[in-house]
């Protein structure tokens, strides 16, 4: 073919023995020319770009070469062989059911199959996207489809097969092809440019083997872009620029401000990303794919063969699976599929990124049992959010480009048990202060470096703790069981809490809600939701509190029957039926 045809269609395999992947699809062909028990349809099955058509044009040349045809090496010079990859053969008939589909197309096709093959052994009917055709146009092909002529050879191929009428997929042998692996993509691009006299980075290709999202063909594709785009010297920096991806440096950078508890600097790289003009929807995808990478090394202890970019960096790469915890990591997956979501939905991209980001960077944004979980893990592992920069006189958006150039990528990771200068604020420290109050930081003596202490052993929770999370304690249980059981806890508070028990106090105008809460059930589910927060599961008993002692506001009493009708109606949208 000329210089001017698409890599994919130059490249594209001319006998088994050159497909990459989809062996039992190979296996079974191959056995199936040499004992001469070729079946009359075909079902191929698969995403686009996994080598459906190219199985059936391969099957087609076996069937019909001049040089000892059937045959599983083709000799690809004859000229059966040579007009089957043109696509122009008289015996190899291509039929797109797309725009294709209606009944008197097929009755054409049926007349056409009646007569013998012109110039080779076998005819060969290759039906493309075949769930596009109409159900009359199906019936009218069944009768054909289920005895054809001798010689005749029906391929439909389909990424639907879902679609495919029943009766049809019951007279086919069906193949599922799968999607190619990125090593088999890499194998594929790495066969091409040498051929093609093309010099590309290993990096670049685990990129663009990445971006194909397992699919031969937009992986050759992609590759015909860059050398369109930057001749045939190819670097990473160039693929990054064409697929408008992150660099493996900015995913590592973004996840370190995470740990870090750094919201600033999770805002910064989104802002660096917008300026760079890559898709804020694309970096996120790219991000979940490094979270992925990190959350199979956390959880196996070993580095994913498959991610061959930052696999090239395996000791950082194992130092933030290892820097992150399992709460934080989760979360973070599920913020940004989230956003992913949202931006699906017509969200504005850069917002949804920078929410989600956010949120994971300080979970004491996020008010759920969730984020309180987070939360709770960073202070048992010593980890303090980052402060936030004062605010200048005079300085605004005009200074975006300085919070750009900020962004770390490369800097050293806060491990647990991190020691803060002294005077920076603390997490409670900031909780404490009130609207608008800045509290600045003291600047830090200079002494001798010393080396650091060993962070504290996290302590146990006792009552004072307790109390402080009995909130999320009642919303723990109002998810676990429903929010009307939590609401029989209005009002109460943890009066006695250790050595494996834990008395609830409630308040004297309680009764009801207490009766309702004595049920073993109800005891059991509360046990569960403090378990869930402190990690202990009490044996449940209750007692009454003193008058003034409730845990809740003035306003937050008990509920009498009537109110408690009233909330069952307001819950549950429901009407009283007398």
């Amino acid at each position: 073919m000329s210089e001017s045809t698409s890599l994919y269609r130059r490249h594209r395999p001319g006998s088994f023995e050159q497909v990459v992947g989809q062996q039992h699809v190979v296996r079974t062909l191959s056995n199936a020319i040499t004992q001469d028990k070729v079946h009359h349809a075909y079902l191929f099955v698969g995403s686009r770009g996994t080598g459906k058509t190219s199985m059936a044009k391969i099957l087609a040349a076996s069937l019909n070469c001049e040089n000892g045809g059937p045959t599983l090496t083709p000799c690809g010079v004859c000229e059966s062989c040579r007009s089957i990859q043109a696509g122009n053969s008289v015996d190899v008939i291509e039929m797109d059911a797309a725009s294709n589909r209606s009944v008197d197309d097929i009755r054409e096709l049926r007349d056409r199959v009646a007569f013998a093959p012109t110039a080779g052994s076998w005819k060969v009917y290759i039906l493309d996207e075949a769930h596009m055709l109409t159900k009359e146009a199906w019936n009218a092909f069944l009768k054909t489809l289920e005895e054809p002529p001798p010689n005749t050879v029906f391929i439909l191929a389909t990424t639907e097969a879902h679609k495919v009428m029943p009766t049809i997929a019951d007279r086919c042998q069906r193949f599922d092809f799968q999607r190619p692996s990125i090593e088999q993509l890499s194998e594929v691009l790495t066969r091409v440019s040498a051929a093609e006299s093309i010099s590309i980075e290993p990096a670049a290709i685990s990129m663009v083997s990445r971006s194909a999202s397992g699919s031969f063909r937009d992986a050759l594709g992609t590759l015909d872009q860059l050398v369109s785009y930057s001749g045939k010297e190819i670097a990473l920096g160039d693929v990054l620029e064409v697929l408008g991806a992150a660099d493996a440096d900015l995913l590592f950078g973004v996840i370190d401000k995470v740990i870090q508890a750094d919201p600033a600097g999770v805002l910064n790289a989104v802002e660096a990303v917008a300026r760079s003009g890559r898709d804020p929807a694309r970096f996120a995808r790219d991000l979940l794919g490094h979270l992925r990478v990190l959350l199979v090394t956390r959880t196996t202890g070993q580095i994913p063969e498959a991610f061959a970019v930052t696999a090239s960096d395996p000791e950082r790469l194992i130092a933030q699976a290892r820097d992150i915890g399992p709460a934080n990591l989760i979360r973070t997956i599920d913020e940004l599929s989230a956003a992913l979501g949202l931006i699906r939905e017509g969200d504005e991209a850069r917002l949804a990124v920078e929410v989600a980001l956010l949120k994971a960077a300080r979970p004491d944004f996020d008010p759920s049992s969730e984020g309180l979980a987070r939360r709770l893990e960073r202070l048992e592992s010593g980890i303090q959010p980052a402060a936030p920069p004062a605010i200048q006189p005079g300085e605004g958006a005009g200074e975006d480009h300085q919070a750009a150039e900020s962004v770390s990528v490369g800097g050293p990771i806060g491990t647990p048990g991190e020691v803060r200068p002294s005077g920076s604020p603390t997490e409670a420290d900031l909780a404490s202060a009130t609207p608008g109050e800045v509290r600045p930081a003291e600047p830090p003596t200079a002494t001798a470096p010393t080396s650091a202490p060993a962070p504290p052993a996290s302590e146990p929770f006792d009552l004072g703790k307790l109390e402080q999370v009995w909130p999320a304690v009642l919303d723990a249980l109002g998810e676990a069981a429903s929010g009307m059981v939590a609401s029989y806890f209005d009002g109460t508070r943890p009066v006695k809490f250790g050595d494996g028990s834990l008395d609830v106090g409630f308040p004297a105008e309680a009764a009801f809600n207490r009766r309702n809460a004595e049920r073993p059930e109800c005891k059991e589910q509360l046990a569960a939701a403090v378990e869930t927060v402190t990690g202990d599961r009490p044996k449940i008993s209750y007692t009454s509190l003193d008058p003034g002692q409730s845990g809740g506001d003035e306003d937050t009493g008990a509920l009498d029957e009537e109110e408690f009708v009233a909330r069952v109606k307001s819950e549950f949208n429901a009407e009283e039926v007398i």
